[in-house]
């Protein structure tokens, strides 16, 4: 195990990293590497999560019973009146927005940050405020890592600490998309999914934990840096197959070997023409 891993705290952001890409997981958790700004996409998605950030803010003020003010943006404050038309507030139940939690697991501990926790004297409910516009099936939003841990840790942690004994088939996780919709996607939890989920949750740190990250990606970069190549060959859309970490080594591999191609060339054109003037 990298020693830098001995007590890392992980989350669902780092689990999904690893699962998309072992080799973006080690740059970005292990040797601490940022790449935000390498390319306009990036820029844009986190500019969209500084605006959702500000949103989370807004939430937060609002369920806590603090003025929220008015100055907000008119797409802040139709989204608040969504928020507001679904989730009525009802003082027997407890409203926990921006909560967080953790478990340990093994020598690591597991933390997940919920938008809003609603509990009812025999109910979980999460919420998830998401502010961009992408569109996701049922099905890709009840297997997101975020589902698995969120809903796991709300069994786990959440109703121990308030002392409840909560059926596992009366947690929720309510994914709303407010940019797109006027109701939340509802994700039902039961004791299967349960099992199921924690399952994922070790396996995934235990593969991490015990993963030689740099003879993982020596045996594997070479393959995959050539089927990019040829994708770039083809002129096709590398980032829908591969992450941006990936497509961005391949590009500079790119560019250095087009560098290349076009210094011999010329080259031989200076050694052609320099041949012609001696005749």
């Amino acid at each position: 195990m990298d020693q830098k891993l001995k007590y890392f705290l992980y989350s669902q952001n780092s689990l999904n990293t690893f699962k998309s890409c072992p080799l973006k997981f080690k740059y970005k958790y292990i040797d601490n590497i940022n790449w935000r700004f390498d390319s306009i996409e990036s820029r844009d998605y986190y500019e969209g999560l500084k605006s959702g950030s500000e949103f989370h803010l807004l939430c937060e003020r609002y369920f806590k019973n603090i003025p929220i003010g008015e100055n907000i943006s008119e797409e802040f404050k139709l989204w608040i009146e969504k928020i507001k038309d679904i989730i009525y507030i009802d003082e027997s139940k407890i409203y926990l927005p921006e909560y967080e939690v953790r478990i340990k697991i093994g020598e690591n501990y597991l933390t997940a940050k919920y938008d809003l926790v609603i509990i009812d004297k025999d109910s979980i409910e999460i919420w998830d405020w998401k502010t961009e516009s992408q569109n996701s099936s049922y099905k890709n939003i009840e297997n997101r890592m975020q589902t698995i841990v969120y809903m796991y840790l709300a069994k786990e942690v959440i109703q121990k600490i308030y002392n409840l004994n909560i059926d596992t088939e009366n947690i929720s996780m309510k994914y709303f998309r407010l940019k797109i919709d006027n109701y939340p996607i509802t994700v039902k939890y039961n004791k299967e999914k349960h099992l199921k989920s924690k399952y994922i949750i070790e396996s995934f740190i235990n593969n991490i934990s015990n993963l030689d990250f740099d003879g993982y990606i020596q045996k594997n970069k070479k393959e995959v840096l050539g089927r990019i190549r040829k994708l770039y060959k083809k002129r096709k859309n590398v980032r829908r197959y591969y992450c941006a970490f990936y497509v961005k080594q391949v590009r500079i591999c790119y560019i250095l070997c087009t560098v290349i191609k076009i210094r011999k060339l010329l080259y031989k054109k200076a050694l052609y023409v320099e041949k012609r003037r001696e005749m």
